[in-house]
């Protein structure tokens, strides 16, 4: 068994990853002025279609993750817990995709609200448990910090969906004048931040993914 829980984590980071850099490249793509504006459009809407796989990867990562720890003995977690963990994961997950297949604005929006908030939430508790897993549990310590790598890539999660908000009014504004250059500039400069926030992504579940292989 646990072979199945080690593919699915690792899948899922797979999937998390790599769909990704997808987003990141069509982001990058839509940034370029003597495309048409149409096929900008065309270029960042696939983008949020290849995000809906990272995002649906994150709610199943702490449950996968804490399954692997426990089935392995890394990890003394009750049934009840694990199953509470599982629960949560698949309630996010279908709201999550109510928005994704929702033609509503509304519902759509609301979705998107309340992904945000969990991602907070996630993003406060497995840092916390991180820490005290550090300093005070008694876990081996590439699993604590195996945690923390995790709560950090909510972090950036949480900083990621702040950060990406202007840009997209920016580029919502473009549609109208494709051709203004400031407009351009700005947009630009409202996507850098983003990047680095994707990067710190990346980086964190680099290092969980490293902990996790070279314990």
């Amino acid at each position: 068994m646990d072979a199945f829980w080690l593919y699915l984590h690792i899948l899922l980071l797979v999937f998390w990853v790599g769909t990704d850099v997808g987003v990141f490249i069509a982001a990058k793509w839509s940034e370029r002025s003597a495309l048409s504006i149409e096929t900008r459009q065309t270029v960042l809407q696939l983008g949020m279609v290849l995000d809906r796989l990272p995002r649906s990867a994150l709610t199943l990562i702490i449950p996968s993750g804490c399954q692997l720890a426990v089935t392995s003995g890394w990890l003394n977690l009750s049934g009840a817990m694990l199953g509470g963990m599982w629960l949560f994961a698949a309630i996010w997950l279908a709201i999550l995709w109510r928005g994704f297949l929702s033609t509503d604005p509304k519902t759509q929006e609301q979705s998107a609200k309340i992904n945000w908030l969990l991602n907070l939430v996630l993003a406060l508790v497995v840092s916390a448990a991180g820490v005290y897993s550090l300093t005070l549990g008694d876990m081996p310590d590439w699993l604590a910090l195996k945690i923390l790598a995790v709560g950090a890539i909510f972090c950036a999660g949480v900083l990621l969906d702040l950060l990406f908000k202007p840009a997209v009014d920016l580029f919502m504004a473009l549609a109208a004048t494709p051709d203004d250059m400031e407009l351009n500039a700005a947009y630009s400069r409202a996507l850098s931040p983003v990047y680095i926030a994707v990067l710190a992504i990346y980086a964190f579940a680099l290092i969980a993914a490293a902990l996790g292989v070279f314990k």
